[in-house]
């Protein structure tokens, strides 16, 4: 095998090679110095569910096989980036596990579509999403339409996809490079580590983890009620609110003793 060597490089593929090196080994421990502990490892465990969604949906429903991978994929690659001072693609990538988990739970019960979709035979998804205006089609789910009901019996203010509406059109800026979203700004072309930046990347990504989970606990809770009892409990940490875990506690009528 032929021995890398970057002085041997073409000198543009050079400079580039060489100063992407410096800033990203520079970016990841201002960014760790900080949050490897704090927040990063909490990120990690969040992302390991994917591992048990896979493991509970693979072998009944094919679609789960090709999205999950890439659903944990895209919030490894969000932190991936947000740690190399990448902020706008890390909140691209979390608008792509969105809309992939969303995707995850249509496609469960539309195999037929799935295969076109999937094969590239898209015609049918040109001009609207699989789930259509303003999420109508999960809206209109058995298990999303109870949640809302025990939800608004707690006198609890959570619509799911007002949430999620929300959630995707602050990630969409990122995506369609919004003025205010810009990787760049006039005084600093190459990435850096900024505080704000990644404050504001970090409360997204907690927020698209807790959606996305509450998603597919709704959209496949019989799957979800049919878990064991440490796997509920850590899929249900995810949501982190308490008043979530309340609703879907009395809707899916889970019995354990403790918090989660």
């Amino acid at each position: 095998m032929r021995k890398f060597d970057e002085y041997s490089l073409p000198s543009l593929t050079k400079s580039m090679y060489v100063s992407q090196q410096k800033w990203l080994e520079k970016n990841w421990k201002d960014a760790l110095k900080i949050h490897a502990r704090r927040n990063i490892e909490g990120l990690l465990e969040k992302i390991n569910v994917f591992d048990l969604w896979g493991d509970m949906l693979t072998d009944e429903y094919a679609v789960a096989k090709t999205l999950i991978p890439e659903i944990f994929t895209d919030a490894y690659l969000s932190i991936h980036f947000a740690c190399m001072g990448l902020y706008k693609q890390a909140n691209v990538c979390l608008r792509a596990q969105l809309e992939t988990a969303l995707r995850l739970v249509y496609f469960s019960t539309h195999p037929v579509e799935f295969g076109w979709w999937s094969s590239g035979k898209d015609e049918f998804f040109k001009r609207r999403d699989v789930w259509a205006d303003d999420f109508v089609y999960f809206r209109r789910l058995d298990e999303v339409d109870k949640f809302q009901r025990v939800c608004d019996a707690n006198k609890d203010k959570i619509n799911v996809f007002d949430k999620v509406g929300h959630l995707y059109s602050g990630l969409s800026k990122y995506v369609h490079s919004s003025a205010l979203h810009f990787q760049t700004d006039p005084q600093r072309f190459a990435p850096k580590y900024k505080k704000a930046e990644f404050g504001k990347w970090l409360k997204s990504f907690k927020e698209t983890q807790k959606y996305i989970c509450l998603v597919l606990i709704l959209g496949f809770a019989n799957d979800f009620k049919a878990a064991s009892l440490p796997v509920k409990k850590r899929i249900l940490k995810v949501t982190e609110e308490s008043k979530i875990k309340k609703g879907l506690r009395q809707l899916l009528g889970l019995k354990f003793r403790g918090r989660v």
